[in-house]
């Protein structure tokens, strides 16, 4: 029995999560197919953490679990410094939140459905002669969307450079309940030379839990190497009175080896631009490097440039644009952003190299609120929906 029910589609979208199903729902009325590896919502590699407008834009605001008004800086640094601890919190001048990552795709698949969209478990392999490869067949489409996240699998068998290792920041994370008399409020950062340096540690809670991590950048070395002995450090640390065996008592510290026994979920995180079109296959999402550096915020980012880019293949099935032509404006779309991710690519860079007192002085000038809601405001100006 053959995996796909046409010969031919309009356009078919090659992974399953924000990016895709974001595009996915954009379409109507076309031949429109999406595959990926897994069953829609497995397979969760995020904190989950956007705008509660991003999700109001998709129509997914019953995916929220919690919702946030405050950034909290946690300056970390290290022991042997001659500074102390402190704490800053940040009003956002937007709401934030976390979501539930299985609900949202579920949600979304649900959807694409009903605009009839055919969604196949298959996995993308490349390209080849025009037609995407997958583990169950070729698929011919006018227009291919590479959506597959950081390995872009499809763009990379175009061109073998496209990904860059030195471009990869690295996460991982635990979801954990929160302690019973300390369910918090805000999205949790920590950083400095005395927690995971140079990238940082992070606790988003999400109502009875919180998704506690540590992200390394790539100037840290090889970004991936010893991150789960950096998180048992920060489990064990800094982050111990953010998460709870049982959700009672908070973790005593000293007490055993947090991670054992936990799942644990993560990736790697693009934290440069990359062409948004390779041959005649476009990327969105990860895929296209879209995830900010020094932040690594993704979420946004992928749902708004996967909205722009479903408006321009609707435009394309309805026969308004021709797909080579949709590829231009697609193109034009993402490169008027690119110098914001580039500017974030230097703040990282720039921030790496900063001493304790360094952070500290840099995290203090943004700290009166006029000043942090100028930032903010420019940070969210070029992926605003």
């Amino acid at each position: 029995m053959a995996a796909f029910a046409r010969d031919s589609y309009d356009v078919a979208i090659a992974g399953g999560s924000f990016a895709g199903l974001a595009v996915a729902n954009q379409l109507r009325g076309g031949r429109v197919l999406l595959i990926d590896s897994r069953s829609l919502g497995e397979g969760q590699t995020s904190a989950c953490g956007t705008t509660v407008g991003a999700l109001g834009a998709l129509g997914a605001l019953d995916t929220i679990q919690q919702i946030h008004e405050d950034l909290v800086l946690h300056l970390a640094p290290n022991r042997h410094a001659r500074l102390r601890d402190r704490t800053l919190r940040y009003r956002l001048p937007v709401q934030f939140c976390t979501f539930d990552y299985r609900a949202l795709c579920r949600l979304l698949g649900d959807r694409a459905r009903g605009r009839g969209v055919e969604i196949v478990q298959a996995r993308a392999l490349g390209w080849k002669d025009g037609a995407l490869l997958t583990d169950e067949g070729p698929v011919h489409a006018r227009s291919v969307v590479d959506a597959t996240g950081w390995r872009a699998t499809v763009a990379s068998s175009i061109d073998a450079s496209y990904v860059k290792r030195e471009h990869l920041s690295c996460g991982l994370e635990a979801e954990l309940p929160q302690p019973a008399n300390n369910h918090a409020q805000g999205l949790h950062f920590w950083a400095g030379l005395g927690t995971v340096w140079p990238g940082y540690a992070w606790s988003f809670p999400t109502g009875h839990t919180s998704r506690l991590g540590v992200i390394a950048y790539r100037q840290a070395g090889a970004a991936s190497s010893g991150l789960r002995e950096a998180l048992d450090e920060f489990l064990d640390g800094p982050g111990a009175g953010y998460w709870s065996e049982d959700g009672g008592s908070a973790w005593r510290t000293g007490t055993g080896t947090p991670t054992a026994g936990k799942h644990l979920h993560g990736g790697f995180l693009p934290a440069a631009p990359r062409r948004p079109v390779v041959g005649d296959v476009l990327t969105v999402g990860d895929s296209a490097g879209m995830c900010f550096g020094l932040t690594g915020e993704g979420i946004r980012t992928a749902l708004v440039a996967s909205i722009a880019l479903g408006e321009l293949l609707q435009q394309s099935i309805d026969g308004h644009l021709t797909p080579a032509q949709a590829r231009a404006h697609y193109r034009r779309w993402v490169t008027l952003r690119r110098p914001y991710w580039l500017l974030m690519r230097l703040l990282q860079q720039i921030v790496s190299r900063m001493s304790d007192a360094g952070l500290a002085r840099y995290s203090l000038a943004a700290y009166p609120q006029p000043v942090f809601r100028f930032l903010m405001s420019q940070y969210l100006m070029p992926t605003r929906l």
